[in-house]
């Protein structure tokens, strides 16, 4: 698989879900297989335990379902990652994988995961699109510069109330595959 796309959004079909949808068929335009993971499926998803054990093994050490996308972000060329915003922060389900993303520094915080992996941000909010900015900002920033990622895009939908408006938005989808064909 060339590109994950994560989907913290507990709606399926919703605007996150849509625009990550739309970014999806880009790159597999551009030739690109995609894997999609729907973080609200998962059964048993832990947040970092902090135990230090990827310091030792190289790699997150925690046996749950975070441990096979951990492992599709290592031999991805590619990361969508997206969240809507829930009180002025990610979603609790972005947050738990997020935090898991620490395994993919050494114990000399140098990223022990390939440099250069293309990355897209995705953040959807009803209001308040300062705020979402900064997160979509705050998450693309750690990619690059704690993972070494490289950004090729990132989209803020606001208005995101009902499901159904990022799907009626034909420029947002038009941004969102063009985004998704520079993978």
């Amino acid at each position: 698989m060339s590109i994950v796309a994560i989907i913290a959004s507990p709606r399926k079909n919703g605007n996150t879900d849509t625009i990550v949808g739309a970014m999806a068929e880009g790159a597999k335009k551009n030739g690109k297989d995609v894997k999609m993971y729907y973080l609200n499926s998962l059964s048993n998803a832990k947040g970092c335990q902090a135990c230090m054990g990827c310091k030792k093994s190289g790699a997150c050490v925690l046996k749950d379902d975070h441990a096979e996308i951990l492992k599709a972000i290592r031999d991805a060329e590619g990361i969508i990652v997206s969240t809507p915003t829930y009180f002025g922060e990610a979603c609790g389900q972005f947050r738990l994988l997020q935090d898991r993303f620490y395994s993919f520094l050494g114990p000399d915080f140098v990223p022990n995961i390939a440099p250069g992996k293309k990355c897209a941000v995705v953040v959807s909010c009803g209001g308040g699109e300062a705020g979402a900015r900064a997160m979509a900002d705050k998450i693309e920033g750690a990619l690059a510069g704690m993972l070494k990622f490289v950004p090729v895009g990132k989209i803020v939908f606001t208005g995101a109330n009902p499901p159904d408006t990022a799907a009626k938005n034909a420029a947002v989808l038009e941004e969102a595959e063009a985004i998704g064909k520079k993978f």
